[in-house]
């Protein structure tokens, strides 16, 4: 009727079902559950875990969902009642089954409420969205001479880590500036304490590897230097440039002026990589601050790590199936989460608001023993830590805000775009937009690009160019005719790189060129197209006072210099401008450097450079007797004589 689970909580034995809900009203179930703590699981009518939770008394608690006097959960928070939460009511209709593993202890039931949460991913629980691994600092502390690396996993290994990370770009950022400051390796080499005979690499000859693969440094040197990156990566800087400041001096007391050079620029790299904070008063506690904020039903947690008095990094977190209603409830599971693989954990967790009282002295004593010493869940009433928590949640606030934008946008409905979409009195959104634009000089070298705008965005990889072939001269009206007309007619033949048809396009231009691309367009009124080209809205952007020509209007449109909309058009047409001039210039520069030699048989590129190298000129090649060009390292008989019947 129960599984009971004591000691190892992280491997779980199967779950049995203990009762089905009709059952589960009985009195006589409620007395066989036990008065113990543990981990209950509801679960739908299919087996499916479809919600997790821990309980210091699980006959209380799971009793507290089916009883007489209540359908539902009614937690007391001190004085106050918190009102039942509209998911567990949904929740409740679907539960069918529950089952429960017993454990030696309520901080075992909170870690196993964590892998279960982690295994099941129930419905209704709050969790980390997106269950990906951050990035970490490891240093190998356990080897004679440590290396420091990126990785996404920590263990219990006996070696050291720093984070997480939130972004890799950041970690990769530090890990570099640390090795300008502090040589260490960063190779994976098996290096023993003496003995390495290994070839240095590119780091020590650039001053970021004091070379122990060659046994350039010993082992005690060396881990002084591993001291001192901990430090940094802990954030103690001041011992570090205390340390720094006094090997300057000493060096300088010994007329060693090079050395203490040296210590002066490590010093002020140091100093710049530091980042001054704005902290009222002086701590010098480790403290995570954190901040929470929620929309619909999703809410973003932000976390400040202060150490020694500065705050070092922010990071956010998304959590799933959370609203403003449970922001408590949320913030309990998240911390239980975050926390439980994490390798450093601070003496003060700062909240924004209260957590049911249960919960506070549960993780608070799950913590101080994952630590080693007391942790302490604080909610500040004022100072600076009041101050902290409030930006830790302004800054959640803003994050989720943005958030919404970039779906907003990323669903087509860019504010510019919308602008722009009522500017031209259109019914459907402007997905994708297509500029062309002309670049020749007079009327050689004469190519076109297309360029490609999608939800406000450049996408490169849709992206075309086209070489003139029809119009002779300087003409850029016919220029522009062909390359649409060659555009479009690639879609009809169903041509996979020109299929997808824009929602708008775009004319460097003026009316001339306007007027061209409506001709092209109106070749194809009868093709099998959807939507027809001659429906697909068409503008012009001239350079001269940026007015946009729209046909069927006399006057163009003239749009304010600070304007959103004016931007996104400018920003597309200087885009195809740039994309057609590198074409432009790419087979100017090729026609450039082409010369006579090419026109020759069995010449190529290493013949053309030898000849070149050894007479200086094609001048002094084509006065060279046939014995000169076969004194050429490469050039044998057959190509000599091509050279002197061509030149």
């Amino acid at each position: 009727m129960k599984t009971e689970q004591r000691g190892n909580v992280g491997n779980p034995p199967a779950l049995r079902r203990i009762s089905p809900i009709s059952d589960v009203h009985s009195p006589e179930l409620w007395q066989s559950l036990p008065n113990a703590p543990g981990v209950y699981l509801m679960k739908a009518s299919d087996g499916t875990a479809i919600y997790v939770g821990k309980a210091v008394n699980l006959r209380n608690r799971v009793r507290s969902y089916f009883g007489a006097a209540s359908r539902v959960p009614k937690l007391a928070v001190k004085s106050r009642e918190r009102t039942t939460h509209t998911l567990t009511i949904q929740m409740m209709r679907y539960v069918t089954d529950v089952d429960y593993i017993v454990t030696e202890t309520e901080i075992e039931a909170l870690i196993l409420e964590n892998n279960l949460i982690k295994a099941h991913q129930p419905r209704y629980n709050v969790k980390l969205k997106d269950d990906k691994r951050y990035p970490y600092l490891r240093v190998t502390v356990n080897e004679p001479f440590p290396r420091i690396h990126i990785t996404r996993k920590a263990e219990n290994d006996g070696t050291r880590y720093f984070g997480p990370f939130v972004h890799v770009r950041s970690t990769r950022q530090t890990l570099k500036q640390l090795t300008k400051l502090f040589p260490i390796r960063t190779c994976s080499l098996p290096l023993a304490e003496n003995g390495n005979r290994y070839r240095v690499c590119l780091d020590y000859h650039i001053g970021r590897c004091p070379g122990p693969c060659a046994d350039k440094i010993d082992v005690q040197v060396y881990s002084e230097i591993v001291q001192k990156v901990c430090q940094f990566l802990s954030g103690n800087t001041e011992a570090v440039v205390e340390e720094l400041t006094q090997q300057m001096q000493a060096a300088a007391a010994a007329l060693d002026f090079e050395a203490a050079a040296k210590y002066r620029d490590r010093l002020n790299d140091v100093q710049q990589a530091i980042t001054t904070q704005s902290l009222d008063s002086v701590s010098v506690e480790d403290e995570d601050v954190i901040g929470i904020a929620a929309k619909t039903e999703l809410a973003c947690v932000q976390v400040l790590r202060v150490r020694n008095g500065k705050l070092l990094e922010r990071e956010h977190y998304y959590l799933n199936d959370a609203n403003s209603e449970v922001l408590d409830t949320a913030l309990s599971a998240f911390i239980a989460q975050y926390y439980q693989n994490a390798v450093f954990v601070p003496k003060t967790i700062v909240l924004p608001m209260p957590i049911e009282i249960e919960s506070v002295a549960l993780i608070e004593k799950w913590l101080s023993e994952k630590r080693g010493s007391r942790v302490a869940l604080h909610v500040p009433k004022a100072g600076r830590l009041k101050r902290l928590g409030d930006l830790a949640t302004k800054n959640a606030e803003i994050i989720l805000t943005q958030r919404e934008q970039n779906v907003v946008y990323s669903r087509g409905t860019h504010p510019a775009l919308v602008e722009l979409q009522a500017l031209l009195n259109l019914q459907h959104p402007l997905r994708r937009i297509e500029a062309f634009d002309i670049s020749n000089l007079g009327d050689r070298f004469a190519v076109a690009s297309m360029v490609v705008m999608e939800d406000g965005e450049p996408t490169s990889a849709e992206y075309r160019r086209f070489k003139i072939r029809t119009v002779a001269g300087q003409n850029d009206f016919a220029m522009m005719n062909e390359v649409l007309t060659r555009r479009f007619r690639r879609a009809v033949a169903q041509d996979p790189k020109f299929s997808t048809l824009p929602d708008l396009i775009l004319i460097d231009g003026g009316k001339g060129q306007l007027r061209a691309a409506q001709k092209a367009l109106e070749t194809f009124a009868a093709a099998d197209l959807k939507p027809v080209p001659t429906r697909i809205p068409l503008i012009a952007l001239a350079k001269r006072v940026e007015e946009i020509f729209v046909p069927g209007r006399a006057d163009s449109i003239v749009l304010r210099e600070d304007n959103a909309t004016l931007h996104l058009i400018q920003r597309l047409r200087d885009e195809a401008h740039r994309f057609a001039v590198t074409y432009h210039r790419k087979l100017r520069r090729k026609a450039l450097s082409a010369s006579v030699l090419d026109e020759i048989p069995n010449l190529g590129p290493k013949r053309k450079q030898a000849l070149l190298q050894h007479f200086g000129s094609i001048e002094a090649i084509r006065h060279a007797s046939l014995d000169e060009l076969l004194s050429v390292k490469g050039i044998p008989r057959r190509v000599a004589e091509n050279i002197r019947k061509h030149l």
